[in-house]
């Protein structure tokens, strides 16, 4: 893999970028397949870093833009390649289905920076081009007989950012429902705790019962200080 030389404050981003984004690998990606994905994606981030670097519409964003659509290649890469992982597709073809993907992100960012798209834009854009090519590519593999229909079927099914965040959507279901029997059950206390206090200690056990409110209340908003 060809060497291109870069600025330090892009390498340190891309480094940093891969430590955040590695522990997301889901549990079917070996280690072998690790490596080749960490490599793949620093290649791609480095080859869009030197294009930060020399050519004018990318140099004319400020370095925080720049990381942006660094990040924006690193997290397709991220996706696609486990996509492929997961494909059916030969090892070998893997690199030049994700060649098309990268040069397809860098030509839809250069678009819309030179027509200043929105953010929402961007995204929308690069998601539908990325998913495009990726289909496009299979095709070719399709025609060139070096897969079959059920190998393209499978790889077309590939959607590892739409299975994440399905993940991530039940997991914050999961807290919802988390949250809403620990109320259930702390408003049964309470309600349990305030009829006894009424019952056996008539009025007293009333104020009792709104000193220990405001103590709490004074509690929770100086913690929040």
């Amino acid at each position: 893999m060809e060497e291109v030389a870069v600025d330090k404050k892009y390498l340190d981003y891309i480094d940093n970028f891969i430590e955040q984004i590695t522990p997301l690998l889901p549990k079917d990606v070996n280690k072998l397949q690790q490596s080749y994905l960490v490599s793949n994606i620093k290649y791609s981030t480095i080859l869009l870093a030197s294009s930060m670097e020399t050519d004018p519409i990318f140099k004319s964003l400020v370095f925080e833009r720049q990381c942006l659509f660094i990040r924006i290649m690193g997290e397709w890469s991220f996706h696609k390649e486990i996509d492929l992982f997961r494909s059916g597709i030969p090892a070998k073809h893997w690199r030049n289905v994700m060649q098309k993907i990268w040069y397809t992100v860098w030509e839809v960012m250069y678009a819309c920076i030179q027509n200043s798209a929105p953010d929402d834009v961007l995204l929308s854009i690069i998601e539908r081009y990325v998913n495009r090519t990726y289909n496009y590519a299979i095709e070719d593999l399709k025609q060139s007989n070096i897969i079959d229909e059920a190998i393209e079927e499978k790889a077309k099914e590939q959607s590892n950012i739409e299975i994440m965040a399905q993940e991530y959507r039940e997991k914050i279901q999961k807290r919802k429902n988390k949250k809403i029997i620990y109320y259930a059950l702390l408003f049964v206390l309470i309600s349990v705790l305030v009829s006894v206090s009424v019952i056996y200690f008539k009025i007293y056990g009333v104020i009792g019962i709104l000193v220990a409110m405001i103590i709490y209340n004074i509690f929770m908003y100086e913690r929040k200080r």
